[in-house]
């Protein structure tokens, strides 16, 4: 009988629980983006719990581990883990809202219709990205297991989870460094499920766009707006990258925090 491999989770990876004592009675729920890792939104859950939120961030399976973890798994996975954890504290809470980020923000709608959640935030939501060809990346992944691609590390971002010192190096050289046809195919399929489940959405969604996001076409702004059958409002960042949650202008950054808890506040 094989034994089942399990591999290690690094430390920003980490899910991440906070939770006041006695426990508040709203909760928010942070969802990290595709390849991505719990302490991408360390920032949002600290400000969240301090302005009286419990804030819980689970860790898809596959990430923070390895590439080889990551190929063992795939949509209905990181969807499975975002609803395990939805459905565990909305028998807790008098109100679960969700946040969202990049494949997090597409997660988050999926959600959003299917247990009538009522207020959402997203960050660059995967709901529209150009690059992404659901035909191409499917036929390769019949032939191409993982193929190389140029990431550098860039030090002008700065972060706010625990981790260790080459977290960063490790998680590029694992994820960043290459492209994945099969698990680009797996958030494709995400991406259109939550596009077609966007206009039977109720939420209220603040989302927000980044005019130097090379990944999400900030045209998902307009399509929130056009689509979302609930009370939304879209902001535009002329400084945010599609890493708004740690983005590089501390200026942008603060402002995606404030309207953040303002908006989950109401």
């Amino acid at each position: 009988m094989a034994i089942k491999r399990e591999p290690s989770v690094r430390k920003c990876a980490r899910p991440i629980t906070l939770v006041h004592e006695p426990k508040a009675t709203k909760a928010i729920l942070c969802l990290h983006g595709y390849s991505g890792y719990p302490g991408e939104l360390a920032l949002p859950a600290k400000r969240l719990f301090e302005a009286g939120f419990d804030v819980f961030v689970p860790r898809y399976p596959g990430h923070g581990t390895d590439g080889e973890d990551f190929l063992s798994t795939g949509a209905k996975d990181w969807i499975g883990e975002a609803e395990g954890m939805l459905r565990k504290l909305d028998g807790q809470y008098a109100q679960v809202s969700l946040v969202g980020h990049s494949m997090g923000g597409a997660i988050a709608v999926i959600l959003a219709k299917r247990y009538a959640i009522k207020s959402l935030v997203l960050y660059a939501p995967a709901l529209l990205i150009p690059a992404l060809n659901h035909g191409m990346v499917s036929m390769l992944s019949l032939f191409v297991k993982k193929r190389p691609r140029v990431w550098n590390q860039d030090p002008r971002y700065s972060f706010f989870d625990e981790r260790d010192a080459d977290d960063d190096l490790y998680l590029g050289s694992q994820y960043w460094s290459w492209l994945y046809p099969k698990q680009l195919r797996q958030l494709s399929l995400i991406r259109r499920e939550a596009e077609l489940a966007l206009a039977e959405t109720t939420a209220d969604i603040l989302v927000l766009t980044g005019e130097n996001d090379t990944t999400v076409s900030q045209d998902v702004g307009i399509l929130v707006l056009e689509k979302g059958l609930g009370n939304n409002n879209w902001v535009h960042m002329p400084k945010a990258t599609h890493l708004i949650p740690y983005d590089i202008d501390t200026a942008t950054r603060e402002e995606a925090m404030e309207r953040t808890v303002s908006w989950l506040s109401l």
